[in-house]
């Protein structure tokens, strides 16, 4: 069985910033990303995770709220992505189809659940990591929308036109698999592994690419870049996008093997098959740090 298939949609419900005016653990009535399991969702990951519900996607509107030099401040009178802002304003909607789910060992500055019979849970996070970026994102199938629904390259790379690479899986990772679904012609596919160039040397990917997307799965793990992905992202300052999909596509090996990357950010991936239920809630973080401003 492919990824790519009909199926029914649940609505992704964004969560909070937590860097604008606070941490998790204090609004995780509000939307925060402790997400209490009783509330909704699963337990934590094998890896210690935190569960990956949370309160039912409402959000906190934090953008006039100046969190500090370790979050995005936006004064007064501002407006996010503006100068004088280091935050930007982010709003989007995803009908996701079937997914996995995220659990967390930090605070995030965004995150975003979805609703199913009366429960949530978080199928996307993004962060800064060190000097760099990164976003975990629980549906592959959906990734093109995800890359169209606000500048997801701007944000990871930080740079005017980032190159963009990516790897693992050919059908939902590279660009032209699906007809009438395509991945972003911007997107360079590497094949299901990196070059062996890089091996050891995350200096040379941070010159030739800005941002790494990684699918990973049905790619048989030919090689471990945990430590080269976090040199990448945490010491040369790029981007890294982590995508994964439902169990039974996704084997338990490749949610450990994914995790091991992103768990050094705090970002675990669960091997959950989420199923669908209809749910449709607003959209809204109002301060990511470092997110460009939307294109005029």
């Amino acid at each position: 069985m492919t990824a790519w298939m009909i199926r029914p949609a649940a609505v992704l419900v964004l969560g909070t910033c937590v860097a604008c005016g606070g941490t998790s653990n204090d609004v995780a009535g509000a939307g925060g990303s402790a997400g209490l399991a009783g509330a909704g969702g699963s337990a934590g990951s094998g890896l210690g995770g935190q569960p990956s519900g949370g309160s039912g996607g409402s959000f906190i509107d934090a953008g006039s709220t100046d969190a500090g030099p370790e979050g995005g401040s936006c004064p007064d009178g501002g407006i996010p992505g503006e100068p004088g802002c280091d935050c930007g304003k982010l709003e989007f909607a995803i009908d996701t189809k079937q997914s996995c789910a995220i659990s967390l060992n930090t605070t995030v500055d965004g995150e975003g659940f979805i609703q199913l019979g009366g429960q949530s849970h978080r199928v996307f996070a993004m962060d800064r990591w060190g000097k760099g970026h990164v976003i975990a994102w629980c549906d592959a199938t959906t990734l093109p929308e995800l890359l169209d629904a606000f500048d997801v390259k701007g944000y990871l790379g930080q740079v005017k036109d980032p190159k963009v690479a990516s790897f693992g899986d050919e059908y939902l990772c590279q660009p032209g698999k699906i007809p009438g679904h395509p991945l972003q012609s911007w997107v360079q596919y590497q094949g299901f592994d990196l070059p062996a160039k890089y091996k050891g040397n995350a200096a040379a990917l941070a010159q030739d690419f800005d941002v790494v997307v990684f699918c990973g799965f049905r790619n048989n793990w030919p090689t471990d870049w945990s430590a080269e992905i976090s040199d990448y992202v945490q010491t040369q300052g790029k981007g890294f996008l982590a995508v994964m999909d439902y169990e039974g596509v996704v084997q338990g090996a490749d949610f450990t093997n994914m995790s091991k990357i992103t768990g050094q950010a705090g970002i675990v991936f669960e091997p959950l098959n989420l199923a669908w239920a209809p749910s449709s809630t607003s959209v809204s973080i109002e301060c990511v740090p470092d997110l460009p401003p939307p294109p005029r």
